[in-house]
């Protein structure tokens, strides 16, 4: 399962999931040592858990409920 980075304080994340968690534990501790002094930030930060689906950022959801609506309009204007 992929791991992202993320950090409250300044909204930064990891540009791209890492395969493993301490991977993104190190980007962690590396943020934290260049933009926070070495100190966790006090809004939080952490290491999150992915789904495999979200690395690709496809919009499959957005492309089916596009395609459902589609298909609704173009039904009623045969109905006429």
């Amino acid at each position: 399962m992929p791991y992202v980075y993320w950090c409250a304080r300044c909204g930064a994340r990891s540009p791209e999931p890492h395969d493993r968690r301490v991977d993104a534990e190190g980007e962690r501790d590396e943020h934290r040592a260049t933009e926070h002094g070495g100190l966790a930030p006090a809004a939080g930060d952490g290491v999150r858990a992915v789904h495999a689906d979200g690395r690709t950022g496809s919009c499959s959801g957005s492309l089916l409920f596009f395609l459902f609506l589609l298909a609704a309009v173009l039904a009623n204007c045969w109905g006429r």
